[in-house]
């Protein structure tokens, strides 16, 4: 009766609440508006029901105590709450405790939804073929989370029932880092080859793991060009969060428009720095198609910082049918390509419990390079160099007979890059690096080069020779450069058959922008993608040619940094892709050295110079401040040149810069004047004439040597910037300690100080 009674009431309490808000609304049609109104009512009363429910902060100490021991070592303890589903992992060296989510969540200013997220211990994003539509779901909120203890290890199964995909995660400790892992081919996807079936496009795992609240201080460590800091609370809110791609986009969904020109982010890695504690995470599997996310407080309405892997299973790609103005999403259909991934938990202290930095996030990754994925820790005792990049020829379009013709135009011959070698070697250049782009005939022609085959155009075999042998002669590295990844039909590789095929079943063409108007510049034709596949036989001829013509040294261009897939019956993911580039540069390291060009951290352990490292990030605003990661990580390990500082607006600061961040001094240099660079493709160097930078090269070169020579072989243990920005201290690991003033233009080391002007004269300054 009591029941019965309870129910009446509320009948008549909820009738007489719509006769107060007119009868008509109880029969209106209009249902999406009562829906609307229903749901902002729901949400309303969840807003009060969490103010109600708010209570005071849980503390670490409480949280703590349900925690179940899962394993531990002399360094580390993993910790796991079945109840909330939450993983701890505590460094015993302080004490730290780095949780999988925050455990205060009550105290957030989320609201329910987003708190569900911030609970969460996975996100799953998941593609509807059929409605060309992506929908994500959080495991605390739209799914089921199962785990538990088996053995050592924590075991996890996400279950998503609406979309009917089902994710096992294993998590685990190691001697110094906890390993989430997880196989591809175990996770269940329900009908994916129908029409109606649901497909998994991305998953982020523990995205809060280690999150900052409002009080902490600290920030991340973005390896984002040179590298970047990102500091917890820094007020900016109204600004876009930080997604970057590892290795760049895959570049087989062509854009239409050019796209915003930034840095790229070359190491699968990235820090959190709080106090005397730091961790640093790196993506060991899955790398190629990792993104790392982060955000601030009250950037999702938050009161926390965080960052986090992102891995895209499946690409996608966009297309325009006829009469539409927006693209139509596409997905790649078939399995799962990508076999594992595997994410690392490296807790970082020092023995005395002092404030950890970045420069210890380095450090820490240095040695996994090193260790763990045989970098090799050269002898570089007194090295420096002197980087050029020279470029030999181009296509240019002229007039014969009244017809335009495409015809190969010289631009920097064998013999006067020979002369401008000379040149600087006569003044007192003793140490060189050469990158020698468009030496090939098929190159220049914009085909795929497989031989060794020097232009006739820049003076032929015997020229090569020649310049070749005053290299060799002069401590001075040359490289002839092939660069295989963009291609008109010739030489036994055609279009048809050696393109990439994008995920909308398209061939990969790769138009040229129009500086100005960012649109396809139509005075140039589209050039083919090579595809992944054709690889092995095209630089497996180059390698086995200039072993054939006794040419040791090896560099391929944007394949050190540029990575993509094949999407058409080749199958061939990003994965699959960066294990092809290896087994290339595997094979040219064997024979010879190998020059790569600004290399992805996969790359680093087969190479043995380093060219056009950036000295900045992409400046995105949520930025606080540049750092030179990149520089720390291979200082002392590998060497490695800045961009050309003479391509820089400042070519003082650049300069400094580059010497600030312990960086051998690059240049860019051809052999013609700007006007005859004119309508080709070499026209962006059009700085590069060498009679103009011959001084400047060759008195930056004395600097660089005279200020980092005593600490080549060293790390770098501290990088610091005075807070008006204006003076860089970097201490290396021997105790050499450079110091340089961008507003003075001079750099103290070891009790002497060096002026800028006295290298490369004072009229250069400030142009």
């Amino acid at each position: 009766m009591h029941s019965k009674l309870k129910k009446s009431l509320a009948f008549l309490l909820c009738f007489s609440m719509l006769l107060t808000t007119g009868a008509a609304s109880v029969f209106c049609e209009d249902a999406p508006e009562e829906e609307a109104a229903a749901s902002e009512e729901a949400e309303s009363s969840d807003d009060k029901e969490d103010k109600e429910e708010e209570k005071a902060p849980r503390t670490e100490e409480e949280a703590f105590e349900l925690m179940e021991e899962v394993d531990s070592n002399e360094n580390l303890k993993l910790y796991m709450n079945t109840k909330e589903n939450t993983i701890m992992l505590e460094d015993l060296k302080t004490g730290e405790k780095w949780w999988s989510n925050p455990v205060d969540l009550q105290t957030s200013n989320a609201k329910k939804g987003q708190k569900d997220e911030l609970a969460s211990g996975m996100t799953l994003t998941y593609a509807s073929p059929a409605d060309r539509a992506t929908t994500i779901l959080n495991s605390k909120g739209k799914g089921k989370t199962k785990m538990k203890k088996s053995g050592k290890n924590i075991e996890i199964t996400y279950t998503f029932s609406d979309p009917g995909i089902t994710v096992p995660v294993t998590i685990s400790l190691e001697k110094d880092y906890m390993k989430l892992y997880v196989d591809t081919s175990a996770i269940v996807e329900e009908n994916p080859s129908t029409v109606s079936g649901k497909l998994t496009s991305d998953l982020a795992f523990m995205t809060t793991f280690g999150a900052a609240g409002l009080e902490e201080e600290g920030y991340f460590v973005i390896p984002d060009g040179s590298g970047a800091i990102i500091n917890f609370n820094n007020g900016k809110t109204g600004l876009k969060t930080y997604a970057g791609k590892v290795y760049g986009r895959d570049i087989t969904a062509v854009k239409t428009q050019k796209q915003a020109t930034t840095q790229k982010v070359n190491l699968p890695m990235y820090g959190i720095v709080k106090g005397n504690s730091a961790m640093m995470v790196v993506a060991d599997k899955g790398d190629t198609c990792a993104t790392i996310n982060s955000y601030v407080s009250n950037q999702n309405n938050t009161d926390y910082n965080s960052t986090y892997f992102d891995f895209e299973l499946r690409t996608q790609d966009e297309y325009l049918m006829g009469g539409e103005s927006s693209p139509l999403k596409v997905f790649e259909k078939r399995g799962i390509l990508i076999p594992e991934i595997e994410l690392r938990y490296y807790p970082i202290s020092k023995d005395d419990q002092s404030e950890v930095d970045y420069t210890d996030i380095a450090e820490r990754y240095r040695d996994y390079l090193v260790n763990e994925k045989g970098v090799e820790d050269k002898d570089l005792t007194d090295k420096n160099s002197l980087y050029l990049d020279i470029y030999g020829a181009t296509l240019k379009k002229e007039s014969i007979a009244g017809l335009p013709v495409t015809v190969k135009q010289p631009v920097t011959t064998f013999a006067t890059t020979k002369y401008i070698l000379e040149c600087l070697n006569g003044m007192g250049v003793d140490d060189m690096v050469v990158a020698y782009n468009n030496y090939n005939d098929d190159n220049i022609g914009e085909k795929i080069a497989d031989s060794f085959n020097p232009s006739s155009k820049l003076g032929g075999k015997s020229k090569y020779n020649a310049l070749s042998e005053y290299a060799s002669a002069n401590n001075i590295a040359l490289f002839p450069v092939v660069d295989n990844q963009q291609f008109k039909t010739g030489n036994g590789y055609w279009n048809m058959t050696n393109t990439s095929i994008r995920v909308s079943n398209a061939y990969a063409q790769i138009p040229v922008f129009d500086l100005a108007h960012g649109i396809e510049n139509k005075y140039y034709k589209s050039l083919s993608l090579f595809t992944p596949a054709s690889y092995d036989r095209a630089f497996g001829k180059l390698i086995k040619s200039y072993n054939k013509k006794n040419v040791t040294n090896f560099s391929f261009g944007s394949l050190s940094n540029t990575i993509y897939g094949d999407y058409g019956k080749k199958a061939v993911s990003r994965e699959n892709a960066k294990g092809i580039v290896q087994g290339i540069y595997s094979s040219a390291k064997q024979t010879g050295s190998v020059l790569s060009d600004n290399p992805a951290a996969y790359v680093l352990p087969y190479t043995d110079y380093i060219t056009n490292v950036p000295l900045c990030s992409s400046k995105f605003d949520i930025f606080d401040a540049d750092i030179p990661l990149y520089q720390m990580v291979l200082h002392g390990v590998t060497p490695y040149s800045c961009t050309a500082v003479n391509g820089d607006a400042d070519l003082d600061i650049a300069s400094l810069m580059a010497i600030a961040s312990g960086s051998n001094i690059g240049f860019d240099m051809v052999g013609t004047e700007a006007s005859e660079l004119k309508d080709t493709k070499l026209d962006k160097y059009f700085y590069g004439y060498y009679a103009n930078w011959v001084n400047e090269a060759a008195g930056l070169y004395r600097l660089a040597d005279d200020v980092l020579s005593p600490a080549a072989d060293s790390s770098i243990v501290s990088y610091t910037v005075s807070e008006d920005e204006n003076e860089i201290t970097t201490v290396y690991d021997n105790g050499y300690t450079t110091v340089v003033d961008l507003d003075a233009r001079t750099i103290k080391a070891d009790g002497k100080t060096y002026k800028l002007t006295d290298y490369i004269g004072e009229e250069v300054i400030g142009e």
